[in-house]
């Protein structure tokens, strides 16, 4: 199963009852006494799963690991690639 099937499978899961509530297929007493707040639940899942999206992306930015060697080792290799231009006759404007 890919992923796309997968993601489609519980999307399925979510909009079949949903749409069978909302488009008056299964009423009962609970549906019909909160019946806006079926109306409004995608939205509520969206708001809820963007604010989820940002803060696992803030959390992820301030706690990113700086790597002082790996920064080291593209220097030295930076250094070692623009000794080597100048070597074959390439000039910088620097």
């Amino acid at each position: 199963m890919t992923n796309l099937q997968r993601w489609l499978f519980y999307a399925s899961l979510f909009a079949i009852p949903y749409l069978s509530v909302v488009l008056g297929t299964v009423q009962t007493q609970l549906t019909t006494k909160y019946f806006l707040y079926f109306q409004i639940l995608p939205l509520l899942l969206l708001v809820i799963f963007g604010i989820y999206s940002v803060w696992t992306v803030l959390y992820r930015t301030l706690t990113f690991n700086d790597c002082p060697e790996a920064a080291k080792e593209l220097q030295d290799e930076i250094q070692e690639a623009r000794k080597d231009l100048i070597a074959k006759g390439f000039r910088f404007r620097d």
